[in-house]
């Protein structure tokens, strides 16, 4: 909770304990310090409550010290309004509930183990003490604070853990866009380089066997010049199909599929198996042919495989796409650190699948292979 929440809160603190000191009956001993006591917790309460609103820079003594104030203003306010049969007792309970907001379960338990210890001290200096009814509140009232501070404990327990996973998704994403970009550039790089190194120079030396065939009329000069042209188209097939899978488009998705798996056969000599459920077509066909190439990428960079399977199947509930090699293989709790490392490959196809509304699996052990399930709602 923010400063201002609190401070809103413990400003509206003041009537409530007043109305409850003048509604509720309760033994008259002690009260005649109750009108200043609130007095002096009313000003402090309007004194944080304004330096909140101007946003004014809270010195860090004042800022660790307020919540023990808060503590001593609440035991004093309940020792003068009637002790253990006070109203203003029900205002421990706000202690570890605030703490609570905090998202720090050691200090909500903190925090609630002081309400309990600051609420029996007072109950037990009280001159009601010794009284079968005060020592049945007081009974009843710390039952209560123990169980609400035990609530607020695994409330905030449970809201830190999400809070932390919250925040390593968006660092994680922010990585991923990182290294995004970054291959992006690197993509970019590559693709100037063999245009120019490959396409450009073999169209080059098209001309020149053009220009020779011309000068001289040597049918093999024109069929060098024929094969460099082929060549040159070749490589640019390959890299218009490394930009989009165009196979995708015209042929369908068991084309695509396969397309890519004879690309990744011919890089790394594997033996590539695609099989694909004709019911599995037509939903999700762009985000399976990017997975797949993502996830064979990874065969070819990691693997060294030999046999991989690329398996595509639907039922009513799911469409899946299975991955599986026999290749080395890899410890799945160090995919973190691989991510540090700028290995984006399970981390960007598993945000992929994510935002589909599926769920991606990797099952894999060092020299055991890898297993990667990909599993998609029936619905695109």
């Amino acid at each position: 909770m923010t400063g201002l929440g609190l401070a809103l809160l413990r400003a509206a603190l003041v009537p409530v304990v007043l109305l409850g000191e003048r509604l509720v009956d309760h033994p008259e001993v002690h009260t005649a310090a109750f009108p200043f006591l609130l007095t002096a917790f009313g000003l402090w309460a309007a004194g944080m409550l304004v330096l909140r609103l101007r946003r004014a820079h809270t010195p860090p003594l004042l800022e660790r010290a307020e919540p023990f104030i808060d503590l001593a203003a609440i035991t004093a306010l309940t020792y003068a309004s009637g002790g253990p049969f006070s109203e203003t007792a029900m205002a421990f309970f706000a202690l570890p509930v605030l703490a609570a907001a905090r998202l720090r379960p050691r200090l909500t338990a903190g925090w609630a183990l002081g309400a309990i210890a600051a609420y029996v001290a007072m109950s037990v200096v009280h001159p009601t003490a010794g009284e079968s009814e005060a020592t049945g509140r007081m009974v009843s009232q710390v039952v209560y604070l123990a169980w609400i501070g035990a609530a607020a404990t695994l409330v905030s327990a449970v809201l830190h853990r999400r809070d932390a996973a919250i925040a390593r998704l968006a660092l994680q994403r922010e990585r991923l866009a990182a290294h995004a970009l970054a291959a992006e550039q690197r993509e970019r790089r590559r693709l100037a380089e063999n245009l120019h190194d490959e396409s450009v120079q073999t169209l080059s030396l098209a001309r020149q066997e053009l220009a020779d065939y011309h000068r001289t009329g040597r049918d093999d000069a024109f069929e060098r010049a024929r094969d460099a042209i082929d060549e040159t188209l070749a490589q640019l097939r390959g890299e218009i199909f490394e930009l989009h899978p165009y196979v995708l488009d015209h042929a369908g998705l068991p084309a695509a599929l396969r397309a890519i798996a004879d690309r990744c056969a011919e890089r790394t000599g594997a033996e590539v198996t695609v099989a694909v459920d004709p019911a599995a077509v037509g939903r999700h066909d762009e985000l399976i042919v990017v997975l797949a190439r993502e996830l064979l990428t990874n065969v070819v960079k990691h693997s060294g495989a030999r046999h991989v399977v690329v398996t595509v199947a639907a039922d009513h509930e799911r469409i899946e796409l299975e991955v599986r090699d026999d290749g080395a293989g890899f410890d799945p709790t160090r995919r973190e650190g691989a991510l540090l490392d700028g290995h984006v490959g399970l981390a960007s196809s598993e945000q992929r699948v994510r935002s589909a509304g599926g769920e991606l699996i990797v099952t894999s052990a060092p020299g055991a292979g890898t297993l990667v399930q990909a599993l998609l709602p029936p619905d695109g």
